[in-house]
């Protein structure tokens, strides 16, 4: 019994072996088999969170620009393909038309694994439609989440810029370039500053966006997720800016735009079209940018989530004068008789004549058989150099630039090679002035190599492609081929006023670790300096003394040319120095009546740019400001005055205006300046 016991167990064991032997097989290596057959059906993707973008705030800890949240609309990935009547239910709910909310959903920059946003800032109405028909709403959902604003708008937008989705070649650079170097990696979604500190001051702005992985199937679908790392916010970023000088500046660029264009242009018999200008405000002790204003302008919530096809047309149409294009920083004028600073200071350092040489100003110039007449044809007889400047003599400087030709053409070389180009580009124009915003223009500062190479290109305009005298004549005075940024003219002047220290323009004070409210309170990163770009080489104390005395005489002797511009400025107190300027556009015509042959006729006629250059208290500078008006006239007419009622701010004489108050009124004002 026990021996046949024995074999019963045996066999027993054997049978139960046998089972849980094929028990093992089915769970565990064939289902194992058939999880990895699943697995490798399916996939693991990265997922890129966006991180906040740091705040940007004025010296003063002013906030102008930051990010509020919102409610956003979006749709998940695969909704519409598997419920296709959502499309026209959430353009009834969002009161958007059915191609805006398709193309939004159908937009492919966007992670095929993220919910693609549709709306932003939506309503509470909105909010609670969307939850009370989630059943028609299938995939649809809204989250609170962070979005770029712009307290100041308009005011600011040409200094800050904004931000827009990444385009196609930018996520390729930024992966060729940042991805995975310490700055992490935009989605195909993020957005990325394109203009002014938003584009320049990026990597500091964009903070380190957060990774998830998402687990897919073959067809696409998100099986699961997990975050990887959070997202870190961007740094904050303090600008020398500030807010009350820069509404002051734009407020004055609104006023006398509108001022401007109710005055009478006496040649071409029309009102001056007046239609763009700028300002420009700067420490001469530093660099340090105050305000910098153009006109016109634009909005840059306008693209916080995308702009609309009509908006982007309204800023890219010449109709409206490119609102998108920063004058201050990113245009060349001829600066007229601002340039005047250059062939002064060339004529001195070089000793072509004393401060105190007189000469006779008889109303025209003649050289190499062309006669150059002053700008009003006026007679100012005998003038030394201060005189010269106050009184804005052209013929005088006409005469300087012929020197400068004969000395040079004459084999003297007593000046050496392009006295004027070389004193000019010490003051920095014809160059980049470095500024941190991007869009910059070097300007031009014709010589003899130039028009070597305009010639090769364009042979009728420039017959024998040599320097002629009548060239060296007009630049100087500022005509001519002669471009200058008002940033670049503002640059030079401050040079002037500080004894000649050309600083680079300094845009930004210091980057700041995320959540502070300003420098006062933040902890700071980067503290960026004043960097010295070039030494000018100034004249003697007592020439450049008559040089400033000239400069002071625009605005306060009574035959300066702008002195009817501060008549009510306390110049006593605060004693400004400054320079008119009227540069020619194109050919006057041959009578007020009308134009004859060979001239341009209205409407292609285009005006005189206003220009005015300046710098206060004279003695000990803290402000450089200048403003150019295009096709506004005289630089005593419309630019002075701007500039005068910016000091009013500056010196805090008055209170600004708000933009929306004032900047509609009209003026028929016709001014007080005569040349310049």
């Amino acid at each position: 019994m026990r021996l046949r016991a024995t074999a019963v167990l045996v066999v027993v064991a054997c049978l139960f072996a046998a089972l849980f032997g094929r028990l093992w097989f089915l769970q565990g290596v064939e289902a194992g088999s058939a999880a990895v057959a699943q697995v490798a059906a399916q996939g693991i993707e990265t997922v890129y969170i966006p991180a906040p973008r740091g705040q940007i705030f004025d010296r003063n800890g002013v906030l102008l620009a930051g990010n509020r949240i919102e409610q956003v609309v979006s749709v998940l990935p695969g909704a519409e393909a598997a419920h296709p009547s959502i499309v026209d239910q959430l353009s009834a709910v969002l009161g958007e038309p059915v191609a805006k909310v398709r193309a939004a959903i159908d937009n492919v920059q966007y992670s095929p694994y993220q919910p693609v946003p549709v709306a932003e800032g939506v309503s509470t109405s909105v909010v609670l439609a969307i939850d009370e028909n989630q059943s028609l709403l299938p995939g649809v959902e809204v989250q609170a989440e962070p979005v770029r604003f712009y307290p100041y708008g308009e005011t600011t937008a040409n200094i800050l810029g904004y931000v827009s989705q990444i385009t196609g070649a930018e996520y390729a650079r930024d992966r060729n370039e940042h991805c995975g170097k310490g700055v992490g990696c935009y989605g195909t979604g993020s957005v990325i500053g394109q203009a002014g500190v938003e584009e320049s001051f990026e990597n500091y702005l964009r903070g380190r966006p957060g990774v998830e992985r998402v687990q897919v199937d073959s067809q696409g679908h998100v099986l699961n997720s997990y975050t990887v790392s959070p997202p870190v916010a961007g740094d904050d970023l303090v600008l020398s800016i500030s807010l009350t000088d820069q509404q002051a500046a734009v407020q004055a660029l609104d006023d006398w735009v509108v001022k401007a264009r109710g005055m009478l242009d006496h040649v071409s018999l029309h009102d001056f079209r007046a239609p763009a200008a700028s300002m420009v405000v700067e420490d001469p002790r530093n660099g340090q940018i105050l305000a910098l204003a153009t006109y016109p302008d634009y909005n840059p919530s306008d693209f916080v989530g995308g702009i609309s096809q009509a908006k982007w047309s309204y800023y890219n149409n010449a109709t409206n004068d490119y609102p998108l294009i920063d004058r201050a920083v990113s245009t060349g004028y001829a600066p007229g008789s601002t340039w005047k600073l250059i062939t002064a200071t060339a004529m001195l350092r070089y000793g072509l004549r004393t401060p105190d040489t007189v000469y006779y100003d008889a109303g025209s110039y003649s050289i190499g058989g062309q006669i150059f007449n002053d700008n009003d044809n006026t007679q100012l007889g005998d003038v030394n150099l201060a005189q010269a400047i106050t009184e804005s003599s052209d013929t005088y400087f006409y005469s300087i630039g012929g020197q400068f030709y004969q000395q040079y053409n004459y084999g003297k070389h007593l000046s050496g090679p392009d006295p004027l180009q070389g004193v000019a580009s010490q003051y920095g124009l014809g160059h980049y002035s470095g500024i941190a915003l991007p869009g910059e223009e070097p300007g031009l500062v014709p010589d003899a190599q130039i028009v070597a190479k305009m010639h090769a290109q364009y042979p009728k305009a420039y017959p024998d492609g040599n320097w002629e005298p009548g060239f060296e004549v007009q630049e100087a005075i500022g005509e001519g081929q002669d471009l200058v940024t008002p940033l670049q003219l503002d640059d030079a002047y401050a040079a002037f006023a500080n004894g000649g220290t050309l600083y680079v323009p300094q845009v930004s004070l210091a980057v700041e670790a995320p959540g502070h409210s300003g420098r006062a309170n933040g902890k700071i990163m980067v503290l960026f300096h004043p960097h010295v770009k070039d030494q000018v080489t100034m004249p003697s104390a007592y020439d450049r003394a008559a040089m400033l005395q000239g400069f002071e005489g625009v605005t306060a002797s009574s035959v300066g040319t702008a002195v009817g511009a501060f008549a009510n400025f306390p110049m006593t107190k605060y004693p400004v120095a400054g320079k008119t300027g009227t540069a020619q556009v194109d050919s006057y015509c041959a009578t007020a009546t009308g134009c004859g042959a060979g001239y341009l006729t209205w409407p292609a006629y285009k005006q005189d740019t206003s220009v005015f250059a300046s710098f206060a208290p004279a003695a000990a500078p803290r402000f450089a400001v200048d403003a150019v008006f295009e096709q506004s006239g005289y630089g005593a007419d419309v630019a002075a005055p701007a500039v005068e009622q910016l000091y009013q701010t500056l010196f805090g004489l008055n209170k600004p205006v708000p933009k929306s108050q004032g900047a509609g009124t009209t003026s028929t004002t016709t001014g007080t300046g005569t040349k310049g």
